[in-house]
């Protein structure tokens, strides 16, 4: 009597082939939670980065729009015509009131705010024509701004 013998794997040959897959299938998943990793600190530095460049903007085109900045206990006060806005600049946040209507928050931490006039520190209810703080986000570098309003001698005078 003859014996058909089956061609086959060794049970050592499975054995070594079900060891690498499952240390490739680690290597991917590893890698896979680095990448997320890298990708969640990304986002977060990227939505700091676009809560300063919005707050520079906006003080920026309310400066313009306003006929003063004026001095005031914890911030300045943006006055127009037909105009009045607030900035707070509060332990954890600057706050953008505008009369009236609504309250903004951008949430970022302002410090070494320095409210100047012709280069000199200015005092309550004294006019401002150029505001310097920094905006330091959670552990990233200081953010300095600089905003400056020019103003006419009409403006000045009356």
């Amino acid at each position: 009597m003859k014996t058909q013998r089956i061609e086959a794997y060794t049970l050592m040959e499975v054995a070594i082939a079900m060891l690498l897959a499952a240390i490739c299938i680690s290597i991917c998943y590893t890698a896979y939670g680095m990448v997320g990793d890298y990708f969640q600190a990304f986002q977060k530095r990227n939505a700091v980065a676009e809560e300063v460049l919005t707050l520079r903007r906006t003080m920026e085109k309310d400066i313009l729009r306003g006929r003063y900045l004026i001095r005031s206990t914890d911030g300045i006060d943006i006055v127009g015509d037909s105009l009045g806005i607030s900035y707070h600049f509060a332990e954890k946040a600057v706050l953008r009131k505008v009369k009236d209507l609504r309250t903004d928050s951008f949430h970022v931490t302002p410090a070494q705010t320095h409210f100047l006039f012709e280069g000199r520190e200015t005092l309550e209810l004294d006019t401002v024509d150029q505001v310097n703080f920094m905006l330091t986000p959670d552990k990233q570098p200081a953010i300095p701004i600089a905003l400056t309003k020019l103003y006419s001698a009409h403006d000045l005078l009356h």
